[in-house]
């Protein structure tokens, strides 16, 4: 064998040992302090989160409560890289479904935490339009939406159009988004004629990402024309044995947690039938 050819297969063998390597890291979870609890959270609810999680923590002042914001499509995205958060909170049922599907989050620990109503809402120089089957009139020429294939609010929208016989006369103006707030900020820019969004999240749950001075609702959509929109929360699989983490899942859906999410824009889970 010659000089160059055992050099290629030293060059393949530690590439493949650091290969290994790598994976085998990527499996094993770091030693977490018992104490700690890291959560994955919707941006889009970060006021009424954020007041029941510093009510989380005056009642237990002995656990560390790390709380990660960000849209749920990309905290589903870390936790598919390798992220392992101690709990997911997810604005929908789809988001959550899919973590459960996937084998990232314990189906037995999912919980609701809250509701919110669906709503359509437009820009305050968007005229004549005052009801949802207005999108339909041919000056509405963009309606702007998060992506029912990824976003829970989407899901719903789309389910509602559908439901009351509107989806396939706007279909071909209705524009997705990746994200809800791209789909919001659209609407709040001026740059479309009309959104459909949750009433309260994010123009009141998050409104630094949101301007709501802008926009005016136009209407909510009845809620029988749409499953009934569950905020829920779970553990991830690796870590629901964790008591910390199920101390704060326990804690999201008792009275003193309800409270601080109703007070802040987010209506309490016992308005779910």
């Amino acid at each position: 064998m010659s000089r160059a050819s055992q050099i290629v297969i030293v060059v393949l063998l530690v590439a493949v040992l650091a290969l290994g390597a790598a994976i085998v890291m990527r499996g094993r979870q770091p030693q977490r302090d018992p104490s700690q609890v890291l959560v994955y959270a919707p941006c889009g609810m970060t006021s009424p989160i954020g007041a029941a999680v510093e009510a989380f923590r005056e009642a237990h002042p002995d656990l560390n409560l790390v709380v990660k914001y960000d849209n749920a499509v990309i905290l589903m995205r870390l936790i598919r890289g390798g992220d392992r958060p101690d709990v997911f909170m997810s604005p929908g049922e789809l988001e959550m479904r899919q973590m459960v599907d996937e084998g990232f989050v314990a189906a037995d620990t999912v919980r609701d935490f809250g509701t919110l109503d669906l709503v359509v809402f437009a820009p305050k120089t968007t005229p004549d339009l005052n009801s949802i089957q207005d999108l339909a009139k041919p000056h509405i020429k963009a309606i702007a939406l998060a992506d029912p294939e990824y976003n829970s609010v989407g899901y719903y929208a789309k389910q509602a159009l559908e439901s009351l016989g509107i989806w396939d006369s706007i279909a071909d103006k209705v524009f997705l988004h990746e994200y809800p707030l791209a789909a919001v900020t659209e609407v709040t820019a001026g740059k479309v004629e009309a959104g459909i969004t949750y009433l309260t999240c994010p123009l009141e749950t998050a409104p630094e990402k949101a301007d709501a001075s802008s926009v005016r609702i136009v209407a909510t959509i009845p809620r029988d024309a749409y499953s009934q929109i569950r905020c829920q929360i779970a553990s991830l699989e690796v870590n629901k044995d964790r008591p910390a983490a199920q101390t704060f899942i326990d804690f999201m859906v008792a009275d003193e947690a309800q409270q601080a999410l109703a007070a802040n824009g987010l209506l309490p889970a016992k308005e779910l039938k």
